[in-house]
């Protein structure tokens, strides 16, 4: 099997994010992370041994509501990275472009991500370690 590295050696497989309308309907008393940096609220959920992060947004504004409007549900893909900078140059030559750099998250404990898009992977979110 050919093995795909366009966030370096070191990335790894983190989590896949789903955008919901609401939390709180999916999981009862779920202990929300609001960002408001991202305009979002966020739970991480084991789903079959997978990490899933449930992606709500907090405002009209949010990046998830256009989303939910047409009733798509897969939102990103996301991969830890040790150095966030590094992983970002790697992408950039497999076609990625920075659409978001990197800010701290609180789902995270403020450790820093970033967001990527390219035309043939979709949006990827980068995690720093």
């Amino acid at each position: 099997m050919h093995k795909l590295r366009p966030f370096g050696k070191d990335a790894r497989f983190h989590h896949a994010g789903i955008a919901v309308s609401s939390i709180s309907e999916l999981i009862k008393n779920a202990k929300k992370a609001r960002d408001t940096l991202q305009r979002v609220s966020v739970f991480l959920v084991t789903v079959g041994g997978l990490k899933v992060e449930l992606v709500e947004p907090i405002s009209e504004g949010s990046p998830v509501t256009n989303m939910l409007k047409k009733g798509q549900s897969l939102y990103h893909l996301c991969f830890q990275v040790k150095d966030i900078r590094q992983a970002m140059e790697t992408a950039r030559g497999s076609g990625f472009h920075c659409i978001a750099k990197p800010a701290p998250a609180k789902a995270f404990k403020n450790k820093r991500i970033a967001w990527l898009f390219s035309k043939n992977y979709g949006l990827v979110e980068l995690l720093e370690k």
